[in-house]
């Protein structure tokens, strides 16, 4: 299953099998006209004929309802249904109110998916264009949701999770992804993605990975079916060595630059650069069994 480690899962039957050929553009925000568990009880039956990959509560639970490999029942418009990521969030009724739980939820969310999506930043067309890869429900063609996510009693305040989600994504009060990793399990073929975020493993998707690994995150290799705790060890001490490693190499350069009086700033500024990436592109490591 496809999405995000901190969801927790409810499943519902209401998704296209698949994307139809899209591929993941944008996340859609909506708001729920009510509660998490009112909106989870009826996306599980498939007579109601709708859905969201995500919903949030105002205790900040996500739940996840359509693995991300499909595309949910939600935008009311095929096309952006199987190229976004939609969000439901509780509000927009008389007595339920986004809160700041729900909003630092949300943008947590957010700031995963354009992780492993290889957004650096995310942001909504005011024009409602829908150029962005934040898409507000009512600006989605075929909708009667005039309201949704902003408009509605209690609505959702969208500008607060854009810039609270950028915040976690630039690493201000977010997560240095430096140390993010993608570990195949070379005895099933399997690749997993870890945050540091949450220090846990989540499937990821072929077309995720391939972004990950443009943007350099590092890939190891797992063998002998090694445990999950012998896993968290190794990468444990995986981060912990690389950050050793980048501190040795930074130290060494500092050295050499306060030595350098009077040279050339680009050649000090390549000297530096080429010690840490040095350092950091010997290191490796190798996951194997081991008992917890």
């Amino acid at each position: 299953m496809v999405g995000y480690a901190k969801a927790v899962w409810r499943g519902s039957p209401n998704h296209y099998q698949g994307r139809n050929g899209y591929k993941v553009t944008h996340i859609t925000l909506h708001i729920m006209v009510g509660s998490l568990q009112g909106t989870d009880t009826v996306f599980q039956r498939s007579s109601y004929r709708a859905s969201s990959t995500y919903g949030v509560g105002t205790d900040g639970t996500v739940y996840q309802w359509v693995d991300e490999i499909n595309g949910a029942w939600c935008d009311a418009n095929m096309a952006s249904d199987c190229s976004g990521i939609s969000i439901e969030h509780a509000g927009g009724i008389a007595g339920i109110a986004p809160t700041d739980a729900e909003y630092e939820a949300s943008a947590q969310l957010c700031a995963d998916i354009a992780r492993r999506y290889g957004w650096t930043k995310l942001w909504h067309d005011e024009t409602g264009n829908r150029t962005g890869n934040i898409v507000l429900h009512r600006e989605v063609p075929g909708t009667d949701h005039a309201g949704c996510p902003d408009r509605a009693v209690n609505g959702l305040d969208v500008a607060r999770v854009i810039n609270r989600a950028n915040q976690i994504l630039n690493n201000q009060g977010g997560t240095d992804m430096s140390c993010a990793l993608m570990i195949r399990d070379d005895d099933t073929g399997v690749v997993y993605y870890w945050s540091p975020e949450t220090g846990r493993i989540g499937l990821g998707h072929p077309d995720q990975m391939k972004v990950l690994e443009d943007a350099g995150v590092k890939l190891i290799h797992s063998s002998k079916k090694a445990t999950w705790a012998a896993r968290a060890d190794q990468i444990s001490g995986y981060v912990q060595a690389k950050t050793t490693a980048y501190e040795k190499a930074q130290t060494a350069a500092l050295e050499a630059l306060a030595k350098s009086v009077g040279a050339n700033p680009s050649d000090i500024t390549k000297t530096v650069s080429e010690a840490v990436n040095a350092a950091l592109k010997n290191l490796t490591v190798t996951l194997t069994n081991k008992e917890a």
